[in-house]
């Protein structure tokens, strides 16, 4: 679960127009997004919090990894608690006729997560908004 009795999420401002009514402008706010963690920064952050070295939470990450991509080739949705399930969906054309409906009209295979149920409502418990115009990282 989160580690905080309150987290502070930055948004911005996101001006959008409305492509179906000409002159319908609104503004959105949106999450500002500070930059990109990788496995790196993820193996040293578990290491610091328990006995495993970083070696070993890679080993970890990268079995995780196969595994799941085994699973999810296979057919089954994965589910990784208080995080979320991972399924496989496709982009694809349709056909007139379920005779002209191969595996031709599949364009590409994408993973999705849905977030854990427990996650979302913490989430939305402890979770409080900060508008910014500029950020400072």
């Amino acid at each position: 679960m989160l580690n905080c009795s309150l987290c502070l999420l930055h948004y911005k401002l996101v001006k959008k127009t409305n492509r179906l009514k000409e002159n319908e402008v609104k503004f959105y706010p949106q999450p500002v997004k500070l930059g990109v963690k990788g496995t790196k920064d993820l193996t040293k952050e578990i290491a610091g919090r328990c006995s495993l070295t970083r070696g070993d939470v890679l080993n970890v990450l990268s079995n995780l990894s196969e595994v799941i991509n085994k699973w999810l080739v296979a057919g089954y949705h994965v589910k990784l608690d208080n995080l979320g399930t991972l399924r496989l969906t496709f982009r694809s054309e349709g056909s007139a006729t379920a005779e002209e409906c191969d595996a031709s009209l599949v364009k590409y295979v994408r993973v999705r997560l849905l977030g854990d149920m427990d996650l979302r409502e913490e989430l939305q418990k402890n979770v409080t908004f900060e508008k910014v115009s500029k950020i400072k990282v």
